[in-house]
């Protein structure tokens, strides 16, 4: 990947957490999410860092890739460390908000391990209860928000969140970490301080804040990510992806499934998204099987053929469809 400067314009302690508080507080984060492009004119593009070398391998992501990397699958435990909300909007270099943007966070976790593991599967060092990795895909107000843990320091290496950003008709990602304000470790990191352009620089460091309320110690910042391309939403060769599950008997009675025909074409890599229960702000990833009885066991397909495979997911769509992404044949799908 080139070195540019410019970004793409645009797809524990143990604490009582409520995840259905998490997500409905994303419907609160989008009323302000209505910045025009006409009072934006002078905004700092984010600056491009390297990706690093711990990008979670295939088996290293969850299956529950979502923007939750507090509470992995259905573990009851949480993960370890303060717990930390980052949100913002991605948005073009004129302030205008960019739908269907794939964001994504890696980082390590309380004591400073990745997921990451160049063998088979995630690293065995890493806290059993952190996701490691999520994702998010925003919608038409360009906004986001994940909920995550402090990142743990490691050797070499100021506190820092790793960003991955794939705008509309871009084929890989744009990637750049930010860092915590106040930290002494700031002044000699070789990577932040390699931004040569001091805006720059400054727009990546991150001030967190008490979230009001809050007894456990939780934190926030905001942040913007301003991308300096055009998204292009490239044009789907077979209709609408915005599909009506039908209710179908599962492997149980206690679990039917929905089935979604997905009109599908050679090498495009499709995932699903559903219940928009966080007001426009965007939807949230849901894992699935290709047979009906069948183990829950990914949350992206890429097809072989064209055709019209079904799509197997468990949770109810509250709307009454579901959102289903394509990534055109070559695009980043989460893996590096």
């Amino acid at each position: 990947m080139k070195t540019k400067l410019n970004v793409s314009k645009p797809k524990s302690f143990y604490i009582p957490i409520d995840r259905r508080r998490f997500f409905k507080s994303m419907a609160a984060t989008t009323a302000g999410f209505t910045l025009a492009g006409s009072l934006a004119e002078a905004l700092t593009t984010t600056p491009q860092q390297t990706q690093g070398p711990y990008y979670p391998l295939a088996d290293d992501i969850p299956l529950d890739k979502d923007n939750d990397l507090v509470q992995l699958n259905d573990n009851l435990t949480p993960a370890s460390g303060v717990l930390t909300y980052v949100s913002g909007r991605v948005l073009t270099s004129d302030g205008t908000p960019i739908r269907g943007a794939l964001v994504e966070l890696w980082h390590a976790d309380v004591n400073g391990n990745y997921t990451y593991n160049a063998g088979t599967g995630r690293n065995p060092s890493a806290d059993p209860n952190f996701a490691g990795f999520g994702q998010y895909l925003t919608g038409s107000s360009g906004g986001y928000k994940f909920r995550t843990i402090r990142a743990g320091l490691y050797p070499g290496r100021a506190r820092h969140f790793h960003w991955g950003v794939t705008i509309p008709g871009q084929l890989s990602r744009f990637t750049t970490q930010t860092y915590w304000s106040g930290e002494a470790g700031n002044a000699s990191d070789g990577v932040l301080n390699g931004i040569s352009n001091s805006e720059q620089r400054a727009s990546v460091i991150l001030t967190f804040t008490p979230v009001p309320g809050s007894s456990t110690g939780e934190v926030q910042a905001t942040w913007d990510i301003v991308m300096g391309l055009t998204p292009v939403d490239p044009s789907y060769p077979g209709g609408s992806l915005v599909i009506a599950g039908a209710l179908v008997p599962g492997p149980a009675a206690a679990n039917p499934r929905y089935r979604l025909t997905v009109p599908a074409y050679t090498n495009y890599t499709y995932e699903i998204y559903g219940n928009p229960t966080l007001a426009d702000l965007a939807w949230q990833a849901l894992p699935f099987s290709l047979t009906q009885t069948g183990a829950i066991d990914r949350n992206k397909h890429t097809a072989t053929s064209n055709g019209t495979p079904s799509l197997f997911v468990e949770a109810k769509s509250v709307k009454g469809f579901y959102y289903v992404s394509f990534r055109v044949p070559g695009a980043n799908t989460g893996t590096p």
